[in-house]
């Protein structure tokens, strides 16, 4: 079918990073300088708001105008951008015909769907290509997106010189030959993975509703309690630290008063502050960075960014396929990262807040710790309507079980037994009625993080760092034992996993079907590793081989190689993968794809979703409509290709965002 590429340059005194889209495409500073636009292979061509009749009424070449009216394939790289730059700017302000959201195919999705770099220029590096992106015309591009200047009364001074102006058209253009020889390299979605995309597009034209007030006065309860901080921290430290957030000069202070350490982030100050021979200053002075060093204030002022003026609504808050896995992850306010909170009936505070009330709250709880556990109360529902949201309890333990055939353990998830207790009975060697919140805590950490290959040292860590848990070496030791004795099927899997995928390496065409169930099956076709999944959606690695690499103990074996992109440097390189980490892989996809076909089940059922956070979708209802129970039950049906896995999620209702 033929296929319509569109690229545009655009320009606005809008931030378009703290803002996203939504924001920046309904800003009446922000126009089009030009839009390079190709069918199929063909040179692209420029259209700029020049073309217009002595009317104003825009005028698109007869091909592209027919080919929209006429329901055409429309693709761009990244199209959400395209997508709403057309519809809040070309159809409102130039009279452009509409374009159906299901019109639209986007190269940036495709390539994450094959954990190919998201970025034009990074994915056709990777991939190799003749027609790369314009790195110079990338930077001249970023300055013309930007006034020049702002004249006395506020309005921009362009940079609409024509030489420049041409050299941004000819950038452009070579934009849209980049997405047209990628186009050739990468997969189409297929029809379900289709579905997941559109319905991630509408979520994010949802939106979730911002409560502005709750939001600015948060923010100057913050800003007291910070002033606050700087000018106490500046006594202390006799003018030697001015701020809280002066990084350089508290180091310098805590040296010379010997403390050494190399970071002042918050796991180095929670380590710090545990010692109980700190001076009584300098606890002081820790304390303070660690009440004042929050994330909330940026938290706060990422939501008024992002929120619409028109209805207080932040849009775009999801990325499609942001985890190789297909997860989603989040952006601009970034609520998967939100704060844990410390501070319980938050919701209390919420009206000294709105008044400003500083000392008040500090009566009771550190202003700055109730902003931060209020940040989750300031998503709200609209007016006449209601939140709805579930969360999959224990998704991943339950998938991994029902995967490598660990019957004894599923079928306690499916029967109700908690888990983490029935663990701690076997760690401490307790009754189930005798097992202790500590015990079971302890419990939960076996079964959540040591089936994935998880060592004893390892396992000293991220005991502390996620469960507050503090191991010593023969206690991490005795769990990572306990799991791999009790859960002898999931070790089986990592090693069978791995084996397979070897397998489908050296023999590329041949499929090699795994798993306790035989329903994954893993081969290579071309240059890519396909390992599909249940649902049928493959996951995806770029160039495999097989390389000798050494194990931990000292061992050489054989193990996959990949090209991927690094997680922590973000760079496109090779990755090496074991057994475990691939049984994650597979583990979080399936768990996602079960999450998926759950929010597409909402949906149909009157239930839209406006966010998703990990394991938790949110929808928004009018004010009685459903219930909470009918919620859970959609959410924990579990597919046909996922029969006997024992889904469950536990759900809540209200006016307010809550964990």
């Amino acid at each position: 079918m033929t296929t319509l590429s569109i690229d545009f340059e655009t320009r606005s005194t809008v931030d378009l990073p703290s803002t996203g889209v939504y924001v920046y495409a309904a800003h009446p500073t922000t126009d089009i300088w030009c839009m390079a636009w190709a069918f199929d292979d063909e040179e692209p061509e420029i259209w700029t708001s020049a073309h217009l009749d002595q009317e104003g009424v825009e005028i698109l070449p007869r091909r592209v105008y027919d080919h929209i009216v006429g329901n055409g394939h429309m693709r761009a790289h990244n199209a959400q951008f395209e997508r709403i730059i057309w519809r809040e700017i070309m159809v409102k302000r130039y009279s452009a015909p509409k374009i159906r959201d299901y019109q639209w195919y986007c190269s940036a999705a495709e390539a994450a769907a094959m954990s190919l770099p998201r970025s034009l220029g990074q994915l056709g590096e990777a991939l190799g290509i003749k027609q790369q992106k314009d790195v110079e015309g990338h930077n001249l591009m970023m300055r013309m997106a930007r006034p020049r200047k702002l004249n006395e009364d506020g309005s921009p001074v362009w940079w609409d010189v024509p030489e420049r102006l041409e050299r941004l058209y000819e950038y452009c253009k070579q934009d849209v030959r980049t997405e047209q020889a990628i186009s050739g390299c990468l997969r189409r979605l297929d029809r379900a993975e289709r579905e997941v995309y559109l319905l991630d597009q509408r979520i994010n034209d949802r939106g979730v509703r911002i409560d502005r007030e709750l939001v600015e006065s948060a923010r100057d309860v913050a800003d007291e309690g910070i002033r606050r901080a700087n000018g106490h921290i500046a006594d202390l430290t006799n003018g030697g630290v001015t701020t809280v957030t002066n990084h350089g000069k508290l180091l310098t202070w805590l040296r010379d008063n010997g403390v050494e350490t190399d970071s002042v982030d918050k796991a180095s100050v929670t380590e710090l502050l545990t010692d109980d021979d700190l001076p009584e200053k300098v606890r002081q002075v820790l304390q303070l960075r660690s009440d004042a060093g929050r994330s909330s204030i940026a938290k706060l002022d990422a939501m008024l960014a992002c929120a619409s003026p028109a209805d207080d609504r932040a849009r775009g808050m999801l990325l499609y396929h942001g985890a190789s896995t297909g997860r989603w992850s989040g952006r601009l306010v970034q609520m998967q990262n939100f704060p844990r909170g410390t501070v319980s009936e938050v919701d209390s505070f919420i009206p000294l807040i709105l008044r400003r009330e500083y000392d008040t709250i500090n009566l009771v709880e550190h202003p700055l710790a109730v902003v931060s556990s209020a940040l989750r109360a300031c998503v709200t529902a609209a007016p006449g309507h209601e939140l709805i949201a579930a969360d999959y309890t224990a998704i991943e333990a339950r998938v991994l079980n029902w995967l490598a055939g660990q019957d004894d353990i599923t079928a306690l998830f499916a029967n109700g037994t908690d888990v983490y207790k029935h663990n701690a009975t076997r760690l401490y060697k307790v009754d189930y009625a005798a097992v202790t919140k500590a015990q079971r805590q302890t419990g939960k950490f076996q079964e959540l993080g040591c089936g994935f290959g998880m060592g004893a040292k390892k396992a000293v860590s991220a005991g502390k760092a996620t469960y507050g848990l503090e191991l010593s070496d023969d206690e991490a030791k005795a769990i990572v034992d306990g799991y791999r004795l009790t859960h002898s099927r999931v070790v089986d899997f990592w090693y069978e996993t791995e084996r397979a995928c070897i397998e489908a390496i050296e023999t590329p065409g041949v499929p090699v079907v795994f798993g306790a169930h035989h329903n994954l099956r893993v081969f290579v076709a071309g240059h890519y590793l396909y390992l599909v999944l249940p649902s049928k959606r493959p996951l995806i690695y770029a160039s495999p081989r097989v390389v000798e690499a050494a194990t931990p103990w000292g061992d050489m074996k054989p193990t996959v190689e990949i090209s991927a992109v690094d997680t922590f440097s973000r760079q496109w390189g090779r990755v090496r993968l074991y057994g475990g980490l691939i049984s994650e892989n597979i583990t979080q996809a399936v768990a996602r794809d079960i999450m998926a076909e759950g929010m597409l089940r909402l949906e149909k059922a009157g239930y839209p979703p406006v966010l998703s956070v990990h394991d938790e979708v949110i929808a928004e209802v009018p004010t009685g409509f459903g219930s909470v129970q009918e919620f859970e039950t959609i959410l924990s049906t579990a597919p046909a290709w996922a029969s006997g896995c024992p889904i469950s999620a536990e759900g809540w209702r209200g006016s307010r965002y809550r964990k």
